[in-house]
């Protein structure tokens, strides 16, 4: 006998499912049970402050408590890159009465074919507590589809209890859109600040899961432990964010210390798109996936930084300081890295297409399997060198997408 209990907080943005399936063992009179999980990711309409703001996930992490039964590293199947499947309101997977609920809510929303992402997944964890990190591959701004009844383990059928909880961090939370909460004349500065402070509330409300099973096998079914979050309340978060519109500071720095946000820290997997960041001292900071499209981020110090997969299109670096830092798989499509000093950073992976090369410096760079092309400013012995160096040069003209 197995019983499964499960619970979704929040199921137009995800939706967890587990499945334990019956399937024939080798050895005679002996059953097997397969655990299948799937997951459905879109976005969420979320009541706030008089207006609505509406998120995504662009990760988060699948943990697993496993009770008498175990599932092995060597043995783990769901890890690499995936595309999420587009679904709709048809889809077998989806067809439970929560899913149907969240159909015929108005802020349920078909997933177009296109819209759908690739997700990258790892796997940590010793064999009791396995756990898989689900990560956004770059080109959209969130996860968005269905990853489909993939098996995460196998069990001889006896008696077992798996509890999975599918947790999100700050930085696994994206706002897309928002409406009613603020004035239109922000400025981007603003606009940033204010976007994390909503952030950072969402997060706090998201825990300790965002999804929960519980699968019992010929074992009594436990309750799962209430854990009591006490959320920022909404007139605290009125105060701040009347504080912010009302500063009379647009300093980057200033507005984030008005709202008790670190710079440094507290933007990862953020936007700070448009924003002005000249000469702002960014040393040893971890902002993994962080936006800074078309920011102006000329003379910034980001000696040290954690930017992995961040997004710097169009933004301008012109003198940046970016020594030693982690740029592995960042793109930075047509922004301009004119008298940066790059020496020593990790490029891999990294997209450098169209990008303003005029007297950056390279020296002591990891470029291998980064991208160039149509660089204006780079001198041929340069682009030698860096192509020896592992560098891809393509032909701009000939690329459908970057």
């Amino acid at each position: 006998m197995r019983s499964l209990e499960s619970h979704n907080k929040y199921p137009d943005c995800l939706w967890m499912q587990l499945e334990a399936i019956p399937v024939p063992s080798v050895a005679a009179q002996t059953q097997q049970l397969d655990i299948h999980l799937s997951l459905n990711f879109n976005e969420h309409w979320e009541p706030l402050l008089g207006g609505r703001v509406k998120f995504g996930l662009q990760g988060g992490t699948l943990k697993l408590n496993l009770e008498n039964c175990e599932i092995p590293v060597a043995s783990r199947q769901l890890v690499g890159d995936f595309e999420l499947s587009p679904t709709d309101s048809s889809t077998e997977v989806l067809s439970t009465a929560s899913q149907r609920e969240v159909g015929d809510n108005e802020k349920a929303e078909k997933i177009q074919e296109t819209d759908c992402t690739f997700c990258h997944v790892s796997t940590i964890g010793d064999d009791t507590k396995p756990a898989w990190i689900f990560s956004l591959k770059r080109g959209k701004p969130i996860l968005k589809g269905l990853l489909k009844s993939v098996k995460l383990g196998e069990f001889s059928a006896q008696p077992l209890r798996i509890a999975a909880a599918f947790e999100v961090a700050k930085e696994d939370i994206y706002l897309t859109d928002a409406e009613g909460l603020w004035p239109h004349d922000i400025t981007p500065n603003q606009h940033s600040v204010l976007e994390r402070i909503l952030t950072v509330y969402l997060a706090n409300k998201l825990q300790p899961a965002l999804s929960w099973a519980l699968l019992s096998y010929n074992l009594p079914a436990v309750e799962q432990p209430e854990v009591e979050i006490i959320a920022q309340a909404e007139d605290e978060l009125q105060e701040m964010v009347d504080r912010i519109i009302a500063a009379e500071t647009d300093d980057f720095v200033e507005l984030a210390t008005i709202a008790n946000l670190n710079p440094a820290m507290d933007f990862a997997g953020g936007s700070l798109r448009g924003t002005s960041l000249s000469a702002v001292d960014f040393s040893s900071a971890n902002l993994p996936a962080a936006n800074f499209r078309g920011a102006n981020l000329n003379d910034a110090d980001f000696s040290d930084a954690n930017l992995q997969n961040a997004k710097f299109g169009g933004a301008d670096l012109s003198g940046a300081f970016l020594g030693n830092a982690d740029l592995s798989g960042a793109d930075l499509y047509r922004a301009s890295l004119a008298l940066a000093n790059l020496s020593g950073a990790d490029l891999s992976r990294a997209n450098l297409l169209e990008v303003n090369l005029t007297n950056a410096n390279f020296s002591g760079a990891n470029v291998k399997s980064a991208r160039f092309g149509n660089n204006s400013g780079l001198a041929d012995d340069v682009k030698l060198n860096l192509q020896q160096r592992g560098a891809i040069f393509e032909e701009v003209q000939s690329l459908q997408q970057h």
